[in-house]
This record gives structure tokens, sequence and C-alpha cells, in this order.
């Protein structure tokens, strides 16, 4: 009996001992793996962009992190687009970038390309990884100086689609925030440009928004809105017998594949019932399922997992979770365009 006792004992011992030496081997590893200091390189990166046809300067932050977290860097190339920056020259800065990822070890880093005019921005996220699609970010370096002379007054900001071996793609993503008396036609326009002009980027994320004077806005996600999708947004926006400003979302993880976001300058659920009976007959001539919201913010009163959190919120041919309980004049949409006919809230 004492000997299986004092085999109980140790076996105790070993169960609170064994956290305690991972723990410890987590942290020499580590240690061991920390990466070297690539400071010297990042800085002789910087020098080599600096002398580079129609840039600026360049700027660059870094930190070793050490065993508390990954190193990173970042260059920052400032370009003086005043001598007329070329697509050929911005690619030859994302070329030589990318050179240097192939010809040093940044294992462990994180490192990013950022080429600025004002506030328009090319952006190259490679991690700390050669990419293996060069020949694609340089296209769309020449693609972000394309956009930007074909929205001259807008902000244009374009991520470059990145490839590792071994992991999916990290898509292209963008926005164009046009002049600020742009309204939702000119949305619509620069919708027809980018896909019939640059068809190569639709498939990334996309913000598109008009001015601050007449506010709409298009976010689309692995596509762009389709004619039909298009048509309703244009006959929404140019119904303002109630005034409100309107964003079209294609794709949103949380919404699903299409949502209609109607937002009125008051916290008025009255007002966005009567909304919301006027363009649901409109909205429901899309396929379903669509999301449709009214109310007083852009992204509608929506918990982080889709449920409703207050008015108005209708899902045309499917269900939507509400937290609240609907007016009976929101129930009457719910019963005539939602297929769960759900009542109770939940």
């Amino acid at each position: 009996m004492s000997r299986l006792r004092e085999e109980q004992e140790v076996a105790l011992r070993i169960r609170h001992i064994l956290p305690l030496l991972v723990a410890a081997a987590v942290m020499l590893t580590a240690c061991a793996t920390a990466p070297p200091n690539r400071r010297s390189q990042v800085d002789d990166l910087a020098q080599q962009i600096r002398t580079l046809p129609g840039v600026a300067a360049t700027s660059y932050t870094f930190g070793d992190g050490g065993p508390k977290g990954p190193a990173f860097f970042e260059v920052d190339v400032d370009v003086d687009v005043v001598v007329g920056i070329t697509g050929d020259q911005v690619a030859a800065i994302t070329d030589r970038y990318l050179a240097d990822l192939k010809s040093v070890d940044y294992s462990g880093y994180r490192a990013e390309l950022d080429i600025h005019d004002d506030d328009d921005v090319f952006v190259v996220p490679t991690g700390g990884r050669p990419a293996d699609n060069g020949a694609q970010i340089g296209a769309q370096a020449h693609n972000w100086v394309a956009l930007r002379q074909r929205f001259p007054d807008s902000t244009v900001k374009l991520r470059s689609t990145i490839e590792h071996t071994g992991t999916a793609p990290l898509l292209n993503a963008g926005s164009i925030e046009l002049a600020d008396a742009a309204d939702y036609t000119a949305v619509a326009a620069a919708v027809n440009t980018l896909a019939t002009s640059f068809a190569d980027l639709a498939a990334g994320d996309w913000t598109i928004s008009a001015g601050n004077q007449r506010p709409a806005e298009i976010r689309s996600s692995r596509r762009l809105p389709n004619a039909q999708e298009m048509q309703l947004w244009t006959t929404l926006n140019a119904d303002q017998s109630i005034p409100y400003a309107d964003v079209l979302v294609i794709n949103n993880p949380v919404t699903g594949p299409v949502w209609v976001s109607e937002r009125i300058a008051a916290d008025d659920s009255a007002l966005a019932i009567r909304l919301a009976q006027r363009h649901l007959p409109l909205v429901a001539r899309l396929p379903a399922p669509v999301v449709y919201t009214a109310s007083n913010q852009y992204q509608g009163h929506i918990g982080y997992h889709g449920e409703a959190t207050a008015p108005v919120m209708v899902t045309v041919g499917g269900c939507t979770k509400r937290s609240y309980r609907p007016s009976p004049a929101e129930q009457a949409l719910i019963d005539q365009y939602e297929k769960c006919r759900q009542s109770a809230s939940r």
C-alpha cells in the first residue's frame, strides 16, 4: 500500500511540474528563435529605394521584437508626383522591395511597403516572406497609377494581392473616396469603371464612396455589384421623398450576399418603417436572401453574430434573429418578406 501511495505522490508531483517545464521550454525556444537584428539591411533597402526615379523621400520604422513578439519593419516611400510618377516607376519600387525580401532572410518579421502620395497609397503587405506573385504586384502598381489618373480629384488606396506558397492568397483591397461634391451617380460610374477597365481587381475588397455633401457608398467583396443590383441602387438613391443615404454591401461576412443599408438622420423608428415600406418592394426584386436595414446608422443595429438589436431589419427571403420585439408595423413587414415568419424575439 505504501508503495502505491508513493507512486501516486510522484505522479502528482509530475502533473504539477510538467506545465512549468513546458512553459520554460517555450520561453527558451522563443529566445533561441528570435530573429536576427536586420536594421542595417532595412536601412540599406530604404537608401536604395530613395535613389529610384520618382521617389522624393523614404522612411522606415523598425523593431526587432525579440522574445516578446515577432519583429517588424515598414518602409514608407513618399512619391513626388509633381514630376509625373509613372506606373513603371512605381513598379520599379515594388520590384526593388520584393527582390530584397528574396536576398535577405526576414523570417519572423512583419514587413510592408507603403507608397504614398498625400492620402493616396499603394500597399504591399508581404509579411516577412518573399511573395510568389511579383509580376501581379507590378501590374497592380500600374493599376494604382492608372486609377489615380482616372479619379484625379479622389483619394485612391490599393493594397496588392499577396501569394505565399502553401497559404491562401491575400486578395487585393482598395477604396476610392470621390470628391466632396460627388453623389451616387459618380459612385455608380466608378463601379462601372472598375468593372470594365480594371476587371483583374474586381475580385478583391472595395469601398467606393461619394462626397460628404451627398453621401452614398458601395462595399464589395469577391465581386462587384451586378447590373440588377446597380439598377436597384440607382432607383433607391433617386427617391429622396424621405431624406436618407444608402449603402450597398456585397458579400459581407455577417449579412450575407447582399445588404441594403439605409441611414436616416434621426433615431426615428417610425420614419425608418415608412422608408422600409417604400423600398422593400424594390429590394424584393433581387434574388433572395437580401438583408435590408433602415436606421440612423450605416451599419444598422446589427450585433457581432448578425442579430438585429434594434429596428429596422428585414431579411427578404430569409430569417432575422432579433434581440428586441418588433413593433406591429415592423412585424407586418417581417410577415410579408421573411420566410421564417418569426414573431417572437430571441
